[in-house]
Order: C-alpha cells, then structure tokens, then sequence
C-alpha cells in the first residue's frame, strides 16, 4: 500500500513541478504581450503655462490640455510579426496641445502636435526599426498636408516599459530631442494602492532647432529677420507598473526657450503638464487586474508550483522507498 501512495505522490510532485514550468515558461511568454488593436485615448492638463504668443508678439500666460490618442495599426503588426520571426505591433499616435476650450483645424493649428509610427516589440517594448516608422510634427505651409520624417532613426522605449520592468535605467525617446536618453529609476510609491516604480528622465538644456523671426517680434535691434536658437529642456517623470510597465501616471516640466546670440530673448514655452485624474484612474482601473494576473502567473503559481511539488515528491520517494523495504521484510517474516 505504501509503495502504491508513494507512486501517486511521485506523481503528482512531478505533475505540481511540470506546471511551475508550464505557467513560468510557457503560459506568461504569451500573456505578457501588447495587443496589437490597442486604442487610447488620454489627456494631461497644466495650469499657468508660459507660451510665446505670435499674434501679440509677447509672452502669455495659460492653461493647457494636451490629447494623446494611439492606435493600433493591426494588419502593419501582423505582417511585421510575419516578416521578422517575431512579435511586433505598430502603433500610431496623435498628440494635440491647446488651451481649454480651443478647436483646432486648418485655420487655427494647435499651440503644438505631431503625429508619429512606431514599430516595437510586444514583450520587451523596445522599437523596432521597421514598417514605415515616422515622426511627425509640420505640416507643408501651402498644402497643408503632413511632413513625415522616415529619416530619423527612433530608438529605446516609446509606449511603455518592459513587462517585469526592473528598478535600473532604460533609453526612454523624446520627441524633441529626437534621441533616447536614460529614464532612470528614482523609487517605489503606491498610487491608490497599485505598486509603482517611480522613473525620471532629465534633459539639460539642449538647442534643438533655429527660428527665423522678425527681430521686432523679440526686441531685438536689428532689421529685418534674425535667427534665433531653439533651446529645449525637460524633466520627464514617469510612475510605471513594473508586471505589465505601462505607465499609470505621467508628468513633464518643459523649458523652451529662445536665444540670439547667446542671450535668451523670450520664453517660448515654460508649463509642467501631467495626466489629468480621469486619465489616471483609467489606467488604474484596467492595468491593476492586468499587475495581479501577471504576477499570479508569473510568480506565484511556478512558487506554489514548485514548492509544493518538491514537498510533494520527496513524500512519494520515501514512502515508495519505504513501503518497499516493509513488504520485503513481511516476506521473510512469512
């Protein structure tokens, strides 16, 4: 009887250790993906921006909206996928900047926007240098139509992080600057309960572009146009969910300023802008479930797993081990 106990036992460790693998090794690699029809929609708000207004040729003072939407380019991802060997998605997104209230459209462009493509993995979330990538910022003055940028190569994190992300550096893009530069990792926190990492990306003040003016426009004493360095800087903070790394909250406090000759001469942008708490709550509601899900199966069920399979198992050896000697001592008894 012992001997039959333990082999059931033996059995179900075994059985107990094959699904701590299954779940870690095959169950989570395809859960832990970005869908390719994703589609978003979030705002981020600031209040007392500093913008440069062309019209009155000064510095004015107004709140801010900004509009994200991304959406998911299906057919791009699954061919992409196809033709790589790998899994890609290709999503798009549209960021416009106004103050509350205000419509844009041809006649009246936003105070800023851009329209990009980006291709990337959907385990580690790094681009990929594929499918079409293009950024997007202008628009052809006499046409209206949009000027893509397919030149410029988009590297590092754009959407998001890792899942599992870990508590060190990553490249993160800006737009801006059009580069990667580290997103480095600053602490823990909880926002409404949900772990959060807690990340910064810091840019010094960096010219990043001219501008050609009217030196009126800036008080300049010099005739005609002059042109003007665009200096840009910006602290990016990003608190992270770290099992699915999507960003739950995010915030950046821009300085854009505008320099002749070395000497700023006005400030074209100065605004700290972050996810409004609709946006927040939003995020917290549908990746909190997404955190928990991950982690059972990324953590919890190959520990239980395992545990309770080698507990399991080494109770089966030694009662088969056992059962075994007692049989054959009984024989010889007989």
């Amino acid at each position: 009887m012992g001997r039959k106990t333990g082999l059931v036992l033996i059995g179900l460790g075994v059985f107990f250790l094959a699904l701590a693998a299954f779940s870690r090794y095959y169950v989570y690699g395809r859960v832990a993906v970005v869908p390719l029809d994703y589609v978003r929609v979030s705002v981020s708000e600031g209040t007392g921006a500093t913008v440069f207004d062309i019209a009155k040729q000064r510095e004015t003072t107004t709140d801010l909206v900004s509009r994200r939407k991304v959406v998911g380019a299906v057919s791009a991802g699954e061919k992409a996928s196809g033709d790589l060997n790998r899994s890609v998605a290709v999503w798009e997104t549209s960021v416009i900047t106004n103050p509350p209230g205000a419509v844009a459209d041809e006649e009246n462009p936003p105070l800023a926007g851009s329209h990009d493509r980006v291709a990337f993995d959907r385990h580690t979330a790094e681009v990929v240098d594929c499918c079409g990538n293009y950024l997007s910022s202008t628009a052809n003055l006499e046409t209206g139509t949009e000027v893509r940028d397919t030149s410029t190569p988009i590297t590092g994190h754009y959407f998001k992080l890792p899942f599992d992300a870990q508590k060190t550096t990553y490249k993160f893009w800006d737009g801006t600057l059009k580069d990667a530069t580290d997103l480095r990792y600053r602490s823990t926190e909880e926002i409404d309960g949900l772990t959060v990492y807690k990340y910064e990306q810091v840019i010094p003040a960096t010219t990043v572009g001219t501008i050609k003016a009217p030196a009126s426009f800036f008080g300049i004493k010099a005739d005609g146009d002059v042109e003007l360095d665009r200096v840009y800087a910006n602290t990016r903070t990003l608190w992270v969910e770290p099992e699915t790394g999507v960003i739950i909250r995010g915030q950046e406090a821009q300085n854009v300023v505008a320099k002749y000759q070395g000497k700023q001469v006005a400030t074209l942008t100065e605004a700290v802008v972050g996810y409004n708490g609709k946006t927040i709550q939003a995020n917290l509601d549908d990746y909190g479930p997404q955190a928990s899900q991950l982690k059972l199966i990324r953590v919890w069920v190959p520990l239980g797993g395992l545990t309770l399979g080698v507990l399991v198992l080494i109770a089966g050896l030694a009662l088969f081990v056992t059962g075994g000697r007692s049989g054959r001592g009984r024989r010889r008894v007989a």
